[in-house]
């Protein structure tokens, strides 16, 4: 009888044990995939993409603001400018093509849209390596409520895989802006 009392118990134990491990096994869980940043989570308040011109000894920076305004820094030719539009230098108006123009509400709800359904600010600082001769290199740096999120690196947006393909989705949105 007491033999039988045990081994229930240590039975009931177990299984408590077991349930315990199972519900903290489901916790972390659910803690891990909400670890990146939700969409709903931030606000966006400008978006920057620097780029050089591959082959060519230029470079721009387009500084997109959430007051509507599109400010374009071009620098040619870049190598002796002296500036590092890479380190968010930006450039005094005698160094430099500016440019400032107005970007309408949907314009500034697109790129924000294609930021967050992107997961924009989960891409990695250095996007993976791609393989190819005279391309652009293109970083976008994306400030927001939470803080500054920056992605990019040597022919960004053109290599294969899902990072890729996440930068070029807000890269392609960009560049449409700025060329209408």
């Amino acid at each position: 009888m007491i033999m039988k009392r045990i081994i229930k118990y240590v039975m009931r134990r177990k299984v408590n044990t077991v349930g315990l491990f199972i519900s903290a096994l489901l916790i972390a869980t659910a803690l891990c995939a909400c670890s990146d940043t939700e969409q709903s989570d931030y606000d966006v308040t400008e978006v920057s993409c620097v780029y050089s011109f591959g082959d060519q000894d230029g470079a721009e920076l387009d500084v997109f603001s959430s007051d509507g305004t599109l400010t374009q820094y071009e620098i040619v030719p870049y190598s002796d400018s002296g500036i590092n539009l890479f380190e968010g230098e930006i450039p005094s108006d005698d160094k430099c093509y500016k440019k400032t123009r107005t970007i309408s509400d949907d314009e500034w709800n697109e790129i924000i849209n294609a930021v967050k359904d992107s997961s924009f600010i989960n891409l990695p600082e250095e996007l993976p390596e791609v393989e190819a001769y005279d391309g652009s290199t293109c970083y976008i740096k994306v400030k927001t409520s939470i803080g500054d999120y920056r992605s990019g690196g040597y022919c960004a947006g053109s290599g294969s895989g899902k990072k890729h393909e996440q930068f070029y989705s807000v890269k392609k949105v960009l560049m449409d802006i700025i060329r209408n």
